[in-house]
């Protein structure tokens, strides 16, 4: 493959575009969790009703698995584009949600938007990763790789303008900013990319004798991870409200603090990650993240506290590995209910707990030679 420099600034360009478009597709995920009080409220319905809605959006994402043969059909370009547009059309149906009558219906409404947006996450995220991997030498895949994942810390940092626009004009507002975002990244997507597809000669599919062995253990540590982080994301809105009487302004600047570490910790595993490994890697981030969740019941009502634990909660989330699978949506059920019954601090130990686990199965199951991992964002 020729790395002539207008190949080059064709590559940067793409990535740039594939950056934006990321972002929001993250972002259509991860602005709603601090603001989900916001959320039932708008609704008319609990805590625990929303996480049905993330439950939802997390069984739409079952079609990864199918996303390659709808590649090797369609492209990686036009289904890129077609996540960004179903992004768009479902951050629309949730914010429109509020317009319907009382009942059922506005929570059916954001039902809709909620499973669009699950359905367009990881159609980006395989089409964007096969495009990459057909373009991009071998010997670059790693930076190239890294640089779209700075689109997992942005995509939180739209909390920030996500608050003022929840304080100005009410909780629908975080989704007109995604679906804006969104649109942008659809723009820039469809003017940067080529459109003709480069080949990857098929795409990579698995067998069911692969599960048996460090492949699907890696599999079951990314499901015990992603129901430990999601029992703490779905509820950590509302602990900042009613533990710490934070507004939603001040939940967005806090949040703020929370992306300085995650793009801490992503700078940390690009600069780290191949010289430590993966399965060492993998065991300090579960061991790091056991020992945060657990000390989320000494908070107590210290801001300053808090703060210092959402910093090594979310730095070392990023050390570990960030993957999404439908096992986010058990989380999201189990995390309202925990949550009313003994706080964050039950939150967190259960969480602890699936991420001993976790650990435990890598010590059992992986190899210690590293193995390729299996799944991204």
């Amino acid at each position: 493959m020729s790395d002539s420099p207008q190949r080059s600034r064709s590559l940067v360009a793409a990535v740039a575009a594939m950056l934006l478009a990321r972002t929001a597709t993250n972002g259509s995920w991860r602005v709603v969790y601090p603001f989900l009080p916001e959320i039932a409220d708008g609704l008319g319905v609990t805590l625990s009703a929303v996480g049905v809605l993330l439950f939802v959006r997390a069984a739409a994402a079952l079609v990864a698995p199918g996303v390659p043969r709808l590649i090797d059909r369609a492209g990686h370009r036009r289904v890129m584009l077609a996540a960004l547009v179903l992004v768009v059309a479902g951050s629309a149906a949730a914010a429109g949600s509020d317009l319907l009558s009382r009942g059922l219906w506005p929570l059916l409404g954001a039902g809709a938007g909620f499973a669009l947006l699950g359905l367009a996450k990881p159609l980006f995220d395989v089409s964007m990763q096969g495009w990459l991997g057909a373009r991009v030498p071998a010997a670059r895949h790693g930076r190239v790789l890294g640089a779209t994942e700075l689109a997992w810390g942005l995509s939180l940092a739209l909390a920030f303008p996500a608050s003022w626009l929840i304080a100005w004009a009410g909780w629908t507002a975080m989704f007109w900013l995604v679906a804006g975002v969104a649109a942008a990244g659809l723009t820039a997507v469809a003017a940067g990319l080529p459109r003709r597809d480069a080949t990857a000669g098929g795409q990579t599919r698995l067998a069911w004798s692969q599960l048996r062995g460090p492949l699907g253990a890696l599999i079951v540590v990314v499901a015990l991870f992603r129901v430990a982080a999601e029992l703490l994301f779905v509820v950590y809105g509302s602990w900042l409200e009613a533990d710490l009487g934070l507004t939603v302004t001040a939940i967005g600047a806090v949040t703020l603090i929370v992306v300085a570490s995650e793009l801490t910790g992503e700078g940390a595993v690009m600069a780290l990650g191949d010289r430590v490994g993966l399965r060492r890697s993998l065991l300090a981030g579960l061991l790091g993240t056991t020992v945060a969740y657990a000390g989320l019941g000494l908070v107590g009502g210290s801001l300053a506290a808090a703060i210092v634990a959402m910093v090594a909660w979310f730095l070392l989330f990023e050390v570990t590995i960030v993957a999404n699978v439908a096992s986010t949506g058990v989380g999201a059920l189990l995390a309202p209910p925990l949550f009313d019954i003994g706080g964050i601090g039950l939150n967190g130990v259960v969480a602890a707990v699936c991420t001993a686990m976790a650990a435990l199965v890598v010590l059992a199951r992986v190899p210690a030679p590293d193995v390729p991992a299996a799944a991204h964002r």
